[in-house]
């Protein structure tokens, strides 16, 4: 045999290498990369149980995430999915922006808990800004610690794109412990669209597109809790008289929460 026909023999073993390669390592590197990254950027415990996604379709599904609360709450956890649906662009696996066609994540287990002064989500959120500012900080010193010839050298950091990511039959415990009132509530489908295609952004960091879908979901979490609030606001100013005192201070606790 020539040597001439070796040579695509050898680039067709190498990209079936390649290929096999990827299919793989793609679910334990979905796996290990939220279960390490995650707690880093939102400061909570975050984990994982299983990635199962086809790297030929770039479809799957992520099974049992679970996203924790900062210090403080009490709750067991923020957030808790059993299973999450994806779909990737499975040419931008390995390029710099990964794009995500869709996150689908149906009936979420959410404990929204209201403290003193702030929330849970509002509490992770920040997390994930200083903790965002930090890491972004922490490139640019090394980046510019580093000769040109180093930058050349050195892959760039993974961005993210998610075209469309929908929430749906969300329900939410809303959680009071300084006042002992434990409510439910039901969330409007929460649907997010272009994440890091804004302003002509090609890509944003996981702890940017993070940002902006707890943002989503405190949003509408803080809309759930102050109609349910309301509800149970007026029962027990209607009731207060039959109740007696400890019924009145606990509605005025609840008036307090408004402002009124």
């Amino acid at each position: 045999m020539k040597k001439w026909i070796l040579i695509p023999c050898g680039i067709g073993a190498l990209v079936a290498g390649a290929a096999a390669a990827l299919l793989v390592s793609i679910n334990p590197v979905v796996e290990a990369g939220v279960n390490k990254f995650g707690p880093e950027i939102t400061g909570t415990h975050v984990f994982l149980k299983k990635a199962d996604i086809s790297v030929f379709s770039g479809e799957g599904s992520l099974h049992e995430f679970t996203l924790g609360n900062p210090k403080g709450y009490s709750a067991p956890h923020a957030v808790k999915v059993g299973s999450v649906s994806v779909a990737l662009d499975k040419n931008s696996l390995l390029e710099d922006v990964i794009v995500i066609k869709k996150i689908a994540i149906d009936s979420p287990d959410i404990i929204y808990e209201l403290g003193k002064k702030s929330n849970n989500f509002d509490d992770i959120i920040k997390n994930v800004e200083q903790l965002g500012a930090a890491r972004d900080k922490a490139e640019a010193q090394k980046q510019a610690s580093s000769g040109d010839s180093a930058k050349k050298d050195e892959a760039p950091a993974k961005k993210v794109v998610i075209d469309e990511l929908v929430i749906t039959n969300g329900k939410a415990a809303i959680h009071m412990p300084a006042l002992k009132l434990d409510f439910q509530a039901d969330l409007p489908e929460i649907r997010l669209k272009d994440i890091g295609r804004e302003n002509g952004e090609s890509g944003v960091t996981m702890a940017q597109a993070a940002k902006r879908v707890l943002g989503a979901v405190s949003s509408q979490l803080g809309s759930a809790s102050k109609a349910a609030l309301s509800k149970a606001r007026v029962s027990l100013t209607i009731g207060s008289e039959g109740l007696g005192k400890a019924a009145k201070d606990l509605g005025n606790s609840i008036k307090s929460l408004f402002g009124k």
